[in-house]
């Protein structure tokens, strides 16, 4: 029993941790499986004759629609929001060219030392 308990918990805190390292991929495959199976629905409704099923079959392919406009609108609105913070940075880097080569470097040097700690293996933990 407690076996299973502590499996339990490993298998939650490797979820939680893949979902806050990777919350877009997780969301984004959370939608894919929600759609297949909204679509694998309506195929099984599509042959049902009975009024009740076929209503439920109709709400069941407007909420798909629905869902499918509302995640490509959202994408369109991402899009817009990447392309205005792109051109904020590009005005940035024009204005204070300085400051904006120091800020590169100080991420070029956090990066490496990051590179340098995963190497090596030095882990505070």
């Amino acid at each position: 029993m407690f076996a299973r308990m502590a499996t339990r918990r490993s298998q939650a805190r490797r979820a939680a941790r893949v979902l806050h390292q990777q919350p877009k991929q997780v969301a984004s495959e959370e939608l894919r499986i929600l759609i297949s199976r909204l679509e694998d629905l309506i195929q099984r409704l599509g042959s049902a004759a009975e009024p009740e099923v076929s209503r439920l079959r109709r709400q069941a392919e407007t909420a798909l629609a629905s869902a499918r406009a509302a995640i490509a609108e959202r994408g369109v609105q991402l899009g817009d929001q990447v392309r205005d913070i792109a051109a904020q940075g590009q005005e940035y880097a024009r204005r204070r060219p300085v400051a904006s080569a120091s800020l590169v470097a100080l991420g070029l040097l956090a990066i490496g030392v990051l590179a340098s700690r995963a190497l090596t293996g030095d882990d505070d933990r």
